[in-house]
C-alpha cells in the first residue's frame, strides 16, 4: 500500500465510531501511521449574545469544548493503549467557523483520511465540513465508512462509476493500490452522454490505465432506470459483491447539490458500502 500516513476526525463521543475502528484497522494492515484529531468545537456566535452576557456565554461553550476535546483524547487514549500501530492524537479546542480551515491545514499532509458518512439522521454540519474541508481544503482522498462496514484490507472486488470527469479520475488515481491488488473492477458507466471523448469506448482509456498497473477492468454501460444513478451503484456494487466503491466527488457544485440534490449526496446518504472519494 502507498498510504503510510492516515488522519481521522472525532468530534462527539456519542457518534458511531466505525470510522475509528476501520481506520485503526488499516494503518495496522498498511503499516501506516494514524493520526487522530480530538475536537471540541465551539458553537460560539458572539453576535448573538446581548451585551454584557457575551463574555460569560462565551467563555461557558469554550470550556464545554474543552471538555470535551479531552473526554475525546481521553477515550482514543485509552482505546489505543494496546494496539501494534503508529499513531498519535491531538486534543484541540476550535470554534465552528474555524474548523474549516485548521482542518484544510492539517489534512493537507496525510495521504489520505478516513472518516463517517457526512450525511444522515445522527450527523451535523460538522461532519459535512470536516469532510468537505478534507476534499477541498486538503486536497487528499477521503474514505467514507458506513456503520457496520467491515474492513477489507485488499478489497477483492471494486466498483468504480465513471462518468469520465477530473473528480472521477482522481479518485482512480487515489485507488491505485487497491486495483492493483484486486480480483476484479467494474468500471460502472450510467447512462453515458453522448458528446464525450470516449463515446465509441466508453470507460476503455480507464481499463487500459488500470491494467498497466497490472490489474484488471471489466466494463459495465447502463441505462439510466427510474431510480436515482445513486440507487444503480449500490444495487450494482451489491450484485458484484464489491467491498469498495471508487468515484470522484461533487460532480456539479456543492450548492446545487445541497439545493437540489446529486450522485455524490445521494450515494453518502445511502450507501451501505465504503467509498473512496476524491475531487
Amino acid at each position: 500500500m502507498t498510504y503510510q500516513s492516515i488522519t481521522t476526525v472525532i468530534h462527539d463521543l456519542d457518534e458511531s465510531h466505525a470510522a475509528l475502528e476501520w481506520a485503526i484497522a488499516a494503518s495496522r494492515a498498511w503499516g501506516a501511521h494514524l493520526n487522530i484529531i480530538c475536537a471540541g468545537v465551539d458553537h460560539s456566535d458572539p453576535g448573538y449574545y446581548y451585551a454584557g452576557a457575551q463574555a460569560i456565554a462565551v467563555q461557558e461553550n469554550l470550556s464545554v469544548a474543552q471538555s470535551a476535546a479531552s473526554q475525546i483524547e481521553d477515550m482514543i487514549k485509552t482505546r489505543l493503549a494496546t494496539e501494534d500501530i503508529l499513531w498519535d492524537c491531538e486534543a484541540v479546542t476550535v470554534m465552528l467557523n474555524g474548523l474549516e480551515p485548521f482542518i484544510a491545514d492539517h489534512a493537507r499532509f496525510f495521504d489520505l483520511a478516513i472518516l463517517p458518512k457526512p450525511y444522515g439522521a445522527d450527523r451535523s454540519r460538522i461532519d459535512v465540513t470536516i469532510f468537505e474541508t478534507c476534499l477541498f481544503g486538503a486536497d487528499i482522498p477521503v474514505i467514507v465508512v458506513p456503520d457496520g462496514a467491515p474492513f477489507v484490507a485488499e478489497p477483492k472486488t471494486i466498483l468504480v462509476g465513471w462518468d469520465d470527469g477530473a473528480e472521477a479520475l482522481a479518485a482512480c488515481r487515489a485507488a491505485l493500490p487497491f486495483f492493483a491488488k484486486a480480483v476484479a473492477t467494474d468500471i460502472c458507466i450510467i447512462d453515458p452522454p453522448l458528446d464525450r471523448q470516449d463515446r465509441s469506448d466508453p470507460g476503455g482509456r480507464l481499463a487500459h490505465m488500470i491494467a498497466r498497473h497490472g490489474a484488471s477492468a471489466s466494463i459495465t454501460v447502463a441505462a439510466k432506470g427510474p431510480d436515482s444513478i445513486a440507487a444503480e451503484l449500490l444495487r450494482r456494487g451489491m450484485e458484484k459483491d464489491a467491498s469498495l466503491l471508487v468515484m470522484g466527488a461533487y460532480g456539479h457544485s456543492r450548492l446545487r447539490e445541497a439545493m437540489l440534490g446529486g450522485a455524490t449526496r445521494d450515494i453518502l446518504q445511502t450507501t451501505s458500502l465504503p467509498i473512496l472519494m476524491a475531487h
